[in-house]
């Protein structure tokens, strides 16, 4: 009996000292609020799982806009409505030019086939990004005819956005397109490590990103979600785990355990504290992605509670024409109302 006390009493030792040492209300929270990302600016909403479909064109759902992903219309509407970050994706072209795409093939979304490499930005141009885009299975498609000649180059964005802040993906994470995107940030004198912005990609493609700029913020999906397990796993200790060293944490809203972002140890400010503190960032998302996806962004305004009051990290937004200017209450209803007449105005003229 005296041995089952002394294990007791040690074990309820232990608990509180790993509860205490873990405990996120003790660290006071930094400043700021959480940094939004529209995930492809303002998109068509898609059906959940949608995003990750062989072909998302056809897993939208009833439109309530005309406004295609990777658009300029679609970049700066989300700007207007109060993104902090842009996420884009960027694919080369048969001319070294790099196009805002979000597949690294064309036949899903426009009238053509083939790899978006093997056309000049001019052809592209020239299709029709709305193509494809059915809320019924392709029985009718919405908005066909309305994205012609709404595929634009990197550069016409930077050049009407010098200080915009922008996430770049790359489709198929092709390594030949990052000496091209260099090149075009220098071109239009847009500073992409004084912005903060990021690089998505796999580990060959980060290694690329890193060699061209250094000290620029690189994520690589697999090894995020690898930093995020063994933090749940060892975060316990208070000790970092070497994997999110300089790395992007993705920390999962869902509830579900055990991939809940309340699985981990500290969590929002002691789990922000120990990550920024070895150089990493950390991501909220809805719920975890898989291969070089980040996860799956928030699509509801339901979904809002879930995201800390002291949380002051980014978070992936799915669906930023309704979602977005709900998490930012600085955004007063006359500025989302000029972003939707400015809308508007683009979309009836010629």
């Amino acid at each position: 009996m005296v041995w089952l006390r002394g294990a007791l009493f040690t074990g309820a030792l232990a608990f509180l000292v790993l509860t205490f040492v873990n405990a996120s209300w003790i660290v006071t929270a930094a400043p700021g609020r959480p940094r939004l990302i529209a995930n492809g600016g303002i998109t068509q909403d898609y059906k959940p799982g949608g995003r990750n479909a062989p072909c998302p064109a056809r897993e939208i759902l009833p439109p309530l806009h005309a406004i295609l992903e990777d658009t300029a219309r679609s970049v700066f509407t989300a700007r207007r409505m109060g993104a902090d970050y842009v996420a884009i994706d960027v694919v080369r072209t048969a001319d070294n030019h790099l196009a805002l795409y979000p597949d690294a093939d064309l036949g899903c979304r426009t009238e053509a086939t083939g790899p978006v490499t093997q056309m000049t930005m001019a052809q592209l141009a020239r299709l029709d990004a709305g193509y494809g885009y059915s809320a019924d299975g392709g029985k009718t498609f919405p908005l066909r005819g309305k994205g012609r000649g709404l595929i634009p180059s990197l550069d016409e964005i930077l050049a009407a956005s010098a200080s915009g802040r922008f996430i770049y993906r790359f489709p198929g994470n092709d390594v030949a397109a990052v000496p091209l995107l260099v090149d075009a940030l220098k071109r239009n004198g847009h500073d992409a490590r004084a912005l903060g912005e990021g690089f998505v990609g796999n580990a060959a493609l980060v290694a690329a990103v890193n060699q061209a700029l250094p000290g620029a913020w690189t994520i690589d999906p697999v090894q995020s979600r690898t930093c995020t397990n063994d933090y749940r796993w060892k975060g316990w200790t208070s000790l970092v785990p070497a994997s999110c060293q300089g790395a992007t944490m993705i920390a999962a809203l869902e509830d579900s355990f055990p991939k809940g972002a309340m699985t981990l140890w500290g969590w929002p400010n002691r789990v922000q504290q120990r990550i920024e503190g070895v150089g990493g960032h950390v991501m909220a998302v809805a719920s975890e992605g898989s291969g070089d996806a980040l996860g799956t962004g928030l699509r509801h305004a339901r979904e809002l509670p879930q995201v800390p009051a002291s949380f002051h990290g980014t978070v992936l937004i799915d669906n930023f024409w309704t979602v977005g200017p709900a998490l930012r209450p600085d955004m007063d209803a006359r500025t989302n109302a000029e972003a939707v007449a400015a809308q508007d105005r683009d979309e009836n003229t010629p």
